[in-house]
């Protein structure tokens, strides 16, 4: 369902893929180059962007085969299989605020320091429930009780700061021009 003003970007299931492939191999790629910056990453930004851009399934689709990808095979070591569903679980929330901020905002045609903060805004509450998912879930998952599984929130506060932050820088810049590359791109039915 498209709303006025904004363009639906049509997609057949082969550009679906297409999409889907080169947002994912973005992420990936970017994901691995910003290997030492801990918790720093462009993949929700990209994430964000492709569920604005082409819409909820695309962005959750980007997201889990990003995980998948960098989850399995990662610099640091994979990750395990109840935990790397949860990751790739979690990185959906960025996938539903894109969604959900085309659907809410339609073509913003605000100025772009508004749409910048507004998009940074989202990126930073988006880094914050990812994680505090990632984090409390799998404490409850074995059992902590609420206090305990809270608290361990406290020794991931620098790694939690980090994302959260750059989130909201890469959101409030990075996300933008990806997306007016996108909006160009297709205007001419690439």
């Amino acid at each position: 369902m498209s709303h006025p003003g904004v363009p639906s970007i049509p997609l057949s299931r082969t550009r679906k893929v297409a999409v889907v492939s080169v947002f994912s191999a973005l992420a990936i790629t970017t994901d691995y180059a910003m290997f030492p910056l801990a918790n720093i990453k462009l993949m929700d930004s990209i994430v964000f962007v492709s569920a604005l851009a082409f819409g909820l399934p695309v962005g959750v689709a980007v997201g889990l085969i990003t995980w998948l990808v960098y989850g399995t095979v990662n610099p640091l070591g994979p990750d395990s299989g109840p935990f790397l569903l949860l990751l790739m679980g979690s990185e959906a929330v960025y996938a539903a605020v894109g969604y959900g901020a085309r659907r809410l905002m339609g073509h913003d045609g605000s100025a772009l320091p508004v749409r910048s903060l507004l998009w940074g805004s989202l990126g930073l509450i988006a880094a914050f429930l990812y994680d505090f998912n990632t984090i409390v879930t799998p404490a409850l998952f074995i059992g902590e009780p609420v206090g305990v599984a809270l608290a361990s929130l406290l020794p991931a506060a620098p790694f939690m700061v980090a994302h959260e932050l750059s989130d909201f820088v890469f959101f409030a810049l990075a996300a933008p021009a990806l997306y007016a590359a996108i909006r160009r791109v297709t205007r001419f039915g690439v």
